[in-house]
């Protein structure tokens, strides 16, 4: 028996052994399981969330004297980058043209029917609005309802009150303050007033009234309380008093600067990019202080490995930068602009670190648009997938043991499962900032987020195995990029290329589904024409996406000539799934009894072909806008636009919402390189339809025409084809 237990043990370890090596070999992303192994073991879940903690342990007031010295966020970073052994540690600040305003007393207090103090700014620090006054009023409340429109002020008079509504506090205050002259506003607007009634949105008021008008104060507050007050108004007067204590400082943008240099081989830098700051009152923990926290411990865990040997020396600098959204980073990439050019790709954190089934989250990759094919989707979804596929429990690995193949989780983190997916381009962070300057960029966020906005944007939503799992991620995809040789960058092409293969069928699955769905026959032509366009599209995308990788070869244009052959072959690919498609409409065709015939060219398509239209400084300014693109209809013209009536605005407003949101992003990027690339209107419904879904040609077309009566889009004729010259008597014609 002495001698059995150790031989039964060793057979065990074999027997365990055999299905571990096959999931290796199932499970790979672009670097070796034992440098992902490496990263894994050194990456830490707790350290980003102490990072976290040290920057917002809570919604703070801040003091004047932090508005005029520096940010508490800002000195944790920097303070940690040093100890770290980051190099070229810097906080900058750029001053910009507007103020920046706090309070150092906020007070909502209910002095009738009974005392009461419903809120003060120490207890919930985003409950007073950005921009109130300072003064110290009592007045009646009035409830609108609503509040955003002028029949919710029929038959009620609000001068001289405050106002109840539940529109945001800035409509409110137009429509309540401004036009009404009432004192103040207090909102309840939230993002989810169904599921949370003690969530608190942040808001804001303009700080400019119109000439003769005051600002007056905003409050926001939970939907809980503004029914109960909503309730009591029906058959009480209730009076409230406001005390605000407010003061402006001179604007400035604070920004955090730190990298890890590359061996010099290179003229190319990557960046890791994170928000600091969205505005100075609100201080989201997980927007976005867990991406900057998480990015900081991907540079950390960088920094050991590479200093053990463990991971290669990056040939190209690795900058981080943390920012106030958006304008810090348009202003700091402007301010080093010869860094700038020397980027290939940023890696954008932007609400990392929630508790994915407490939230009902899923960990999120948000691609770069198909105005801009990049094989940096493709790096980021290897290592998605790997970390997903190895921190599940699969049943076919069972005789491993019941639980995850790698596991990535921290010590005082959850045990969850990793949920994750790749989606579409969506807008509204730094990284469209990069894209507009020509960089390609991803987002990763944990989405939904819950609390989203809102005053329960606080560290115990938190998840320390979240952080370690994103940590993973980022520090993996910094190091492919940052190291990359030739035969790294072939992994990467490679990748792309499969990865392309994937996406080109799924393009053609949706085609066939417009097809397959088909229930007026009379419709089956433009069907056809539907799916070739969208082959058509994928197809064309794939081909950039593959060369886009010659980036990460030591001679990029080279490797352009090489990876040539490929696109050649996606080309043939796509002939193929053409020809599918083409196969499968003269089987439908005949199954329903309609001759298979080829699509025709409406007079509206023939005309389309012949306009280009061009953005003139107008909505969206390329990538990105509120909503991924900005709220469709609501962009506003450049300086210059020509005056129309409010009518003819809102006529304006109603075609552009023709256009779906989720598309305004990827039209807005079309439209403003279409100053070189010329697509003409029906090349750009062409684009969109193959991207997302088929657009009626008359809706872009009317929204098209709105933007150019609102005075931000041009249109000019595509020129004609030259035409071949007339053949010689004898001779044939020459080709053009």
């Amino acid at each position: 028996m002495k001698h059995r237990l150790p031989l039964l043990a060793l057979l065990l370890v074999a027997a365990l052994a055999l299905p571990l090596l096959s999931q290796e070999r199932e499970d790979r992303t672009l670097l070796s399981w034992t440098q992902m192994r490496a990263i894994i073991n050194e990456a830490s879940g707790e350290r980003a969330l102490h990072h976290l903690l040290e920057m917002v342990p809570y919604p703070r007031v801040r003091d004047k004297a932090e508005y005029q010295g520096t940010f508490r966020e800002s000195e944790v970073m920097a303070r940690f980058a040093k100890e770290y052994g980051y190099s070229n540690v810097e906080i900058e600040t750029f001053p910009t043209q507007g103020r920046s305003w706090f309070a150092s007393q906020a007070e909502l207090w209910m002095v009738e029917p009974e005392s009461r103090k419903l809120y003060d700014v120490y207890d919930v620090a985003i409950a007073i609005v950005g921009n109130s006054e300072s003064g110290d009023i009592t007045a009646e409340l009035v409830d609108v309802g609503f509040g955003g429109r002028a029949e919710d002020y029929a038959g009620k008079d609000v001068k001289g009150k405050i106002v109840l509504g539940s529109a945001s506090t800035n409509v409110l205050q137009r429509m309540a303050v401004f036009e009404r002259d009432a004192v103040g506003v207090i909102g309840y607007n939230t993002v989810r007033p169904a599921s949370d009634l003690d969530q608190i949105l942040s808001q804001g008021i303009s700080a400019n009234a119109p000439q003769g008008k005051k600002p007056g104060f905003g409050w926001a507050i939970a939907p809980r309380v503004a029914r109960e007050l909503a309730m009591r108004l029906r058959n009480e007067k209730i009076v409230l008093r406001s005390i605000v204590k407010s003061d402006f400082v001179p604007g400035e943008m604070e920004t955090v600067h730190a990298m890890i240099p590359g061996d010099g081989s290179t003229e190319q830098d990557i960046i890791v990019s994170g928000h600091l700051y969205e505005g100075y009152l609100k201080q989201g923990a997980n927007d976005d202080g867990s991406g900057c926290a998480v990015t900081l411990e991907m540079g950390r865990t960088l920094i050991r490995l590479i200093n053990e040997g463990k991971l290669p020396k990056p040939k190209r600098n690795i900058h981080f930068l943390w920012v106030p959204e958006i304008s810090g980073t348009r202003a700091w990439l402007q301010k080093h602009a010869d860094t700038a050019k020397r980027i290939i790709a940023d890696l954008n954190f932007d609400m990392e670190g929630l508790h994915l089934s407490r939230s009902g989250s899923i960990f999120t990759m948000n691609r770069t648009p198909d105005s801009f094919p990049s094989f940096l989707n493709d790096i980021g979804a290897s290592l998605m997938d790997f970390v997903m596929n190895t921190n599940k429990e699969r049943v076919q690995y069972r005789s491993n043991g019941y639980r995850f193949t790698l596991p990535i989780t921290a010590p005082n983190g959850s045990n969850d499962p990793f949920w994750a997916s790749v989606d579409k381009h969506y807008g509204a962070s730094d990284h469209v900032v990069y894209m507009s300057q020509g960089i390609p960029a991803v987002i990763f966020c944990t989405w939904p987020d819950t609390w989203y906005h809102s005053s329960q944007d606080t560290p115990d939503k938190m998840d320390s195995t979240q952080f370690k799992r994103v940590a993973v991620i980022g520090a993996a995809g910094a190091i492919i990029m940052a190291a990359a040789d030739d035969d790294m960058a072939a992994r990467v092409a490679a990748e792309s290329l499969a990865r392309g293969t994937e996406r080109m069928g799924a393009a053609q699955r949706k085609g066939l589904s417009y097809l397959t769905d088909l229930t007026d026959s009379a419709a089956m032509a433009n069907a056809y024409r539907e799916a070739r366009v969208t082959v058509s599209h994928q197809t064309n995308v794939e081909k950039e996406v593959v060369r886009s990788a010659s980036v990460l070869f030591l001679n990029p244009e080279e490797a352009k000539k090489k990876l040539s052959a490929l696109e050649t072959l996606v080309d043939q690919r796509g002939a193929s799934l053409q020809n599918e498609v083409k196969a499968f409409y003269q089987i439908t065709a005949e199954q329903k009894k309609v001759p298979a015939a080829e699509p025709a060219t409406s007079d509206a398509m023939a005309q389309a072909a012949k306009l280009i239209p061009e953005s003139v400084g107008g909505p969206g300014g390329g990538f990105g806008g509120g909503g991924g693109g900005g709220a469709p209809g609501q962009q506003l013209a450049p300086v210059g636009a020509p005056q129309i009536s409010a009518e003819e605005r809102a006529a304006a407003q109603a075609a552009m919402r023709k256009v779906p949101q989720h598309m305004t992003a990827e039209l807005n990027a079309l439209l403003t390189r279409n100053a070189t690339r010329k697509r003409t209107v029906l090349e750009i419904r062409d684009f969109l339809s193959g991207e997302f879904e088929p657009l009626p040609l008359e809706d872009l077309m009317g929204a098209l025409k709105a933007r150019e009566k609102l005075g931000s889009l041009k249109f000019t004729e595509k020129p004609e084809e030259p035409k071949p010259a007339p053949a010689r008597k004898g001779k044939p014609a020459k080709k053009p």
